[in-house]
C-alpha cells in the first residue's frame, strides 16, 4: 500500500510516470502477484497496476533509506503496520496538493478524529475545527502522483475494462496487498474526500494458507461503494496542473519523444525541465526480404524489399520476447549476390567488402558507346538509405581513378 513513495522518490530525482521501466526475469528475485512478466512500460503502469517485480526494482535504484525518510514525512513507515488513519492522512496530502492538514498532538503531526469537545455548561474545551497546514510536497510533484493514480486506462491491464475503480468522476487510487494475502487495501481520494479500506486475515484458523488468502478485489468494491456515496453531493472536480507541469505526447512505453516508426501515441506529464529530449530508439524500422525475412541489401531484388517496424529490445529481454511471440528483428543479411560484371561500368578498386580508410582512390572504368557522363556515390552500410556524391565526371575513364575520396572525419 506504500509502494506509491517508491514512486514519489523516483519523481523527487527527475524520473516521471513515462520513465521506462522493464519487467522482465533476472532483474530481481521478486514476483508479481499475477506470476508473469509485463515487459517495457512507464512507470505509470507499474505504480497503477501494483506490478511488485518493476516496483522492486525501483527501490533498489532509489535505496530503501531515501524511501523511508520521504514515506516518514507524510507521517507513516514502510517498517511498521499501518493504520487506517495514517494512511488517509498520508493520501490526503496528494489529494490537496502537497500540504498536510491536521493537528500537533504530543509531538505528532496527523490527521484526528475529533474536530470540538464542549463542556456541559457550553464552555469550549477543544477546537480543532481549523487544522493545522503542513507543507510536504510541492504542487508538481503531487500533481504527477495525482495524475498517475487517477488514470483508469493504466489499470486496465490488471483490472479489465470497466473496472470498481471506476465511480464516474476523477478518483486516484492505490490498492495493496502483502505477500502472504492475509491484508488487503484500498486507499483513494478525491480532491474532497479520501477513504481507506482494509480487509484481512488475523484470527487463528484451520484453513490452509491459501483458503485464508483475501481476495484483492474486496477492498476495491468496498471503496468504490464509499467513496460513491461520500461524493455524491459533491461536484466532479479534478486537479489542475500547476505552472511547473508539462504535458506532451511521446511513445509508448519509451517515454521517450514520438517517431513515425512509434504506433502508440500516448500524453505524458513531466516536471518543467523533465521533459525527454531523445527520439524514440524502441521501435526501428528495417528493410528486410519479404521471402527470406532476413535484412535486405543492395543485391536484394527491390520487388522482394519490405520495410517493417520491430519493437528492438535488450539481449536481456530477448528470451521474454520470443516466450510472448513478439517478433525480433533479423540479425543477418540476405544472401549477398555480387553483380554481373559490366566492363564499361565497373568498379576495381577498393574490391567487394574492403575497408577502407584515410583518401581512397577508387578505381574503375566508365566508358562504352553512348557515353555521356558518370557519377561516384557512397551510402553506409549493406542496404543505404542515402547517397553522398563524391565525384563526376564527363569524360569516359578506362581502367583509372573514378573518383578520390577523403573519408577523414
Amino acid at each position: 500500500a506504500l509502494d506509491t513513495f517508491v514512486y514519489l522518490t523516483a519523481f523527487t530525482r527527475g524520473l516521471s510516470p513515462a520513465s521506462l521501466i522493464w519487467d522482465i526475469p533476472g532483474k530481481t528475485n521478486v514476483e508479481n502477484f499475477d506470476g508473469e512478466y509485463h515487459g517495457p512500460m512507464r512507470l505509470r503502469v507499474a505504480l497503477a497496476n501494483d506490478y511488485q517485480a518493476p516496483t522492486a526494482q525501483l527501490l533498489g535504484q532509489m535505496g530503501v533509506d531515501n524511501v523511508s525518510r520521504i514515506a516518514a514525512s507524510f507521517g507513516v513507515s514502510r517498517e511498521e503496520q499501518l493504520s487506517l488513519l495514517d494512511a488517509a492522512g498520508a493520501y490526503g496530502v496528494f489529494a490537496q496538493g502537497g500540504v498536510y492538514f491536521g493537528q500537533e498532538v504530543n509531538d505528532s503531526f496527523g490527521p484526528v478524529t475529533i474536530l470540538r469537545v464542549e463542556g456541559n455548561d457550553g464552555s469550549l474545551w477543544l477546537d480543532w475545527t481549523t487544522p493545522q497546514a503542513k507543507p510536504v510536497l510541492t504542487p508538481g510533484l503531487a500533481y504527477l502522483m495525482n495524475h498517475t493514480l487517477s488514470d483508469e486506462t493504466a489499470r486496465w491491464p490488471s483490472f479489465g475494462q470497466p473496472n470498481v475503480t471506476e465511480i464516474g468522476r476523477p478518483a486516484s487510487v492505490k490498492l495493496g496487498q502483502t505477500e502472504d494475502g492475509l491484508d488487503t487495501w484500498a486507499i483513494g481520494y478525491s480532491p474532497s474526500r479520501v477513504i481507506t479500506v482494509w480487509t484481512g486475515a488475523r484470527e487463528p484458523s484451520t484453513l490452509p494458507g491459501e483458503q485464508r488468502r483475501m481476495s484483492a478485489r474486496a477492498p476495491a468494491v468496498l471503496w468504490s461503494a464509499l467513496m460513491q456515496v461520500a461524493s455524491q453531493n459533491l461536484p466532479r472536480d479534478s486537479w489542475a496542473a500547476p505552472a511547473d507541469v508539462s504535458v506532451i505526447n511521446v511513445c509508448d512505453p519509451s517515454g521517450m519523444l514520438p517517431t513515425s516508426d512509434c504506433p502508440n501515441l500516448v500524453s505524458e506529464v513531466f516536471l518543467s525541465g523533465n521533459e525527454p529530449v531523445q527520439p524514440d530508439n524502441m521501435y526501428r524500422r528495417y528493410a528486410v526480404n519479404r521471402e527470406t525475412g532476413l535484412l535486405a541489401t543492395v543485391f536484394t531484388l527491390p520487388q522482394l524489399v519490405e520495410e517493417r517496424v520491430y519493437l528492438v529490445v535488450p539481449p536481456e529481454a530477448r528470451s521474454w520476447a520470443e516466450s510472448k511471440g513478439l517478433e525480433i528483428p533479423p540479425a543477418t543479411y540476405d544472401v549477398i549476390q555480387p553483380p554481373q560484371i559490366n566492363p564499361d561500368v565497373i568498379i576495381m578498386s577498393p574490391e567487394l567488402f574492403t575497408e577502407v580508410d584515410g583518401v581512397v582512390n577508387i578505381m574503375g572504368t566508365a566508358a562504352g558507346e553512348g557515353f555521356v557522363s558518370y557519377r561516384v556515390l557512397v551510402g553506409q552500410g549493406l542496404n543505404p538509405q542515402e547517397w553522398i556524391q563524391v565525384a563526376e565526371g564527363n569524360e569516359p575513364v578506362t581502367s583509372k581513378v573514378l573518383a578520390e575520396w577523403d573519408t577523414n572525419g
